[in-house]
Formats: structure tokens, C-alpha cells, sequence
């Protein structure tokens, strides 16, 4: 299941004729969030009749790009201070720094701006501690004031009284409130940068049901793609396909580890939940949408070792304990049928950062894969930095190296 509609772009079968292929100026694999921020950020960006086509295996928003619950978010869900301790502080920086640019890019170039209608719904983001967990919520105030020091003013801390007005549960300690954050539905968000593109002259072109099967370098010094349907020959090429990256790019499959993600949705109802809220160090996360809809998603450290892999079904297991969740954090929502259960791959990374680099022995083709989750929050601006990156920009580093790793 996927949040939105499931309409998708004409399937194309076919890219070119036996023996001649399609010649583009850039050819992005991938039609997820990233991979389609880079062609949108493209179409704007670069020179007047340079091509750009996406190549998606599926559809677009196909997979996790369009099985999460949707958090247009800053920073990441666990506290600012271990984050730091894990990376390093000036990797940690950057990283929200990222994520709060990311936001406003999605909101002043598409939301905001009325070029995109992602059902977005602009009502904060709550990081939020689980009482009964020992030394969650002094984590969480403690990287509040660390940020606030670093110029996030537009975070607050509120106590644990203020977050159980907000949310109605009586589980939850206090929380990391930020006013700008919001929800939407990324399967529109993801499908609509392809419609608004489509609807200029300057726009991308999209194949899909066309799943790429071999990247090598052209005789000419351009960069020779073979698809389902035919051939692309292209001046530079973007692989984002995530969690697939393994697959396509063997040298990657020790870096990326794709990890299974659930989730479920009740039927719609009543409304008293607002804004996006990742709770417990992220382990469990929850929104409503609209029309009341509860999508609730998490509890992997439950099943940790079952959840690796690209099995993308629901378990029992995992199932259960995210009812069990919501039975006892949010009994105010519980008891609602469950309209969909669905699964979703992620792509998990050993430093909890993405991978950007060039494709060995293929110059010209370059990867962006191992989102960790979070592709929301990163996706629009990483979309600009490597738009620029291939047409000819120093851009340098999109994030600082970690450090202590």
C-alpha cells in the first residue's frame, strides 16, 4: 500500500530501436525522491536542449520513496548528542543544517509555491522521548539547547504536560517541537515534481517498466545504459535506486543493507492528532492524516535481525508490536480497523550517512544511494547539489566525513 493515488505515467515498454540507442544529456535510474529531485533541479537548472530522462524499474514512488508516512522533517529522530557522539559534531551539524534546507526547498519550490499539491499539512514535527525509557527525555532537552545554540531558534522544547495536551497520551515525556515541519503524501509529492516538469517545455522524460541492467562506458567517452526496452547512451548518468544499489553496483553491496520498514492505516475517523511525531528514538513513528486516517510505522528493533533483506510483506511480529504501541501510548486511537498493513525497503549505511561517489570504471556515472530513512528529509536538497554536480559545478561535499568512526 501507498499513501495517494496509484496512477502512474503511461508505462513505456520501449526506449529505441535495435542498434540505436536513445541519446539524452543525462540519464537518472531511479524514480524515487531522489533520483526525481535531481531531474526536477535539472529541468530548472541546466542549458537550453540538454535531456534528461529518468529510468524507473516500476513506477514512480514504487517503493520506500512511497511507502513511508511521509515527515517533511529536521534533524533525524534519535538526540542530537548521540548523533554526534556516533559521527562526529561537525557531520552532525551539517546533517540538520541539510535537513532544515531541504524543507524550505520543498516548501518555497513546490508546496508553498502551489506548483505541487502533496495534501501537505504544515502542523510540526514532534521529537518525542517515551517516558518509561531512563534518560530519553534529558537526552532530547539537552540536544534542544545544543541546537538552539547552533542557531536552530525555530526549535522548542516542551515538557512532558505540553506534550501530553498536544498528542493526548500519557506515555510520552517531553518533546522537540518544530513549528515549520509538517506532513504530506510523498507518492504525490514524488509524482507531481514529474508533472509540474512535464508541464514546461524544459522538463525530464520518464520511462518506466524499464529496469536498468548494465552501465559501461561508450567508445565516444559518454556512458552506455541497457534497460528493459532498449539503450540509452547519455553524457552523465545518476544511479539512485537505494536500497537496490547492491544490485546494479556490486561495490556497493557491502555499504548499503536493505532493511524492511512496516506500517500500518486505520480506517479514517475523528482528528485529534496534529503534526508528525517520531517518538522513542524513532523506533515508532505516527501521524494522522486529513480524514483521520492513524498511519503508524516502526518497531523494527523487535524483529532486528528478521527485518534485513528485500522482502517488502509485513510480519506478524512486527505487526503486532506496533499494535501493542498504539494500544498503549495512544489508546485514544486505537480500535479503528485497519484498512492496510505494507512494508518498505530502506537502505541502512554502517555511519548512518549516505554514499555518493563515482561508478568504478564507468566515467561519467556517478551513485546517490544509502538514505538511512531518510529520503524525505534529504531528498529535494541532495536532488540540487547533484543536479549541479553534473553539469560541471564544484559543488564540493554534500556532508563533512564522519568523524570517530
Amino acid at each position: 500500500m501507498v499513501i495517494g493515488s496509484t496512477r502512474d505515467f503511461p508505462r513505456s515498454l520501449w526506449l529505441s530501436r535495435p542498434g540505436t540507442p536513445v541519446e539524452v544529456g543525462t540519464a537518472v535510474i531511479g524514480g524515487g525522491v531522489v533520483g526525481l529531485s535531481t531531474a526536477w533541479w535539472l529541468s530548472r537548472l541546466a542549458p537550453e536542449g540538454h535531456r534528461v530522462l529518468v529510468l524507473e524499474a516500476e513506477n514512480l514512488a514504487a517503493r520506500a520513496s512511497g511507502r513511508n508516512a511521509g515527515f517533511l522533517l529536521t534533524g533525524t529522530p534519535e538526540p542530537f548528542t548521540a548523533l554526534a557522539e556516533e559521527i562526529g559534531r561537525d557531520a552532525a551539524l551539517a546533517l540538520w543544517h541539510r535537513t532544515r534546507e531541504n524543507r524550505e526547498l520543498v516548501r518555497g519550490e513546490l508546496l508553498d509555491s502551489g506548483r505541487v499539491d502533496a495534501d501537505f499539512l504544515p502542523e510540526g514535527s514532534w521529537l518525542a522521548a517515551l517516558a518509561a525509557e531512563e534518560g530519553q527525555e534529558e537526552a532530547l532537552e539537552a540536544s534542544c539547547a545544543e541546537l538552539r545554540g547552533e542557531g536552530f531558534d525555530d526549535l522548542h522544547w516542551r515538557p512532558a504536560a505540553e506534550v501530553a495536551e498536544a498528542s493526548g497520551s500519557r506515555r510520552l515525556g517531553g518533546a522537540i517541537h518544530q513549528p515549520r515541519d509538517g506532513g504530506l503524501d510523498p507518492v504525490r509529492l514524488c509524482r507531481g515534481m514529474a508533472a509540474d516538469a512535464a508541464s514546461r517545455s524544459e522538463g525530464f522524460a520518464v520511462r518506466t517498466g524499464a529496469r536498468a541492467h548494465a552501465i559501461e562506458p561508450a567508445a565516444d567517452g559518454r556512458v552506455l545504459l541497457t534497460a528493459a526496452g532498449g539503450q540509452v547512451l547519455a553524457e552523465r548518468v545518476l544511479v539512485a535506486v537505494n536500497a537496490l544499489a547492491g544490485e546494479l553496483l556490486p561495490h556497493l553491496a557491502a555499504e548499503v543493507t536493505p532493511v524492511r520498514g512496516q506500517m500500518f492505516a486505520s480506517e479514517p475517523g475523528d482528528r485529534p492528532l496534529a503534526g508528525v511525531w517520531y517518538i522513542n528514538d524513532g523506533h515508532e513513528y505516527l501521524r494522522q492524516l486529513a480524514d483521520g486516517t492513524v498511519v503508524l510505522g516502526g518497531a523494527r528493533q523487535t524483529a532486528a535481525g528478521e527485518e534485513r533483506g528485500h522482502v517488502e510483506s509485513p510480519t506478524a511480529k512486527v505487526q503486532g508490536a506496533l499494535q501493542t504501541f498504539l494500544t498503549d501510548a495512544f489508546p485514544h486511537l486505537d480500535g479503528r480497523p485497519i484498512a492496510h498493513r505494507w512494508a518498505g525497503t530502506m537502505a541502512f549505511t554502517p555511519d548512518g550517512l549516505p554514499r555518493f561517489g563515482d561508478v568504478p570504471d564507468v566515467p561519467g556515472a556517478s551513485y546517490a544511494v544509502g538514505f538511512n530513512g531518510h529520503g524525505m528529509s534529504l531528498g529535494f536538497v541532495t536532488g540540487r547539489h547533484l543536479a549541479r554536480g553534473l553539469l560541471g559545478e564544484d559543488v564540493g561535499d554534500f556532508l563533512p566525513a564522519p568523524s570517530g568512526i
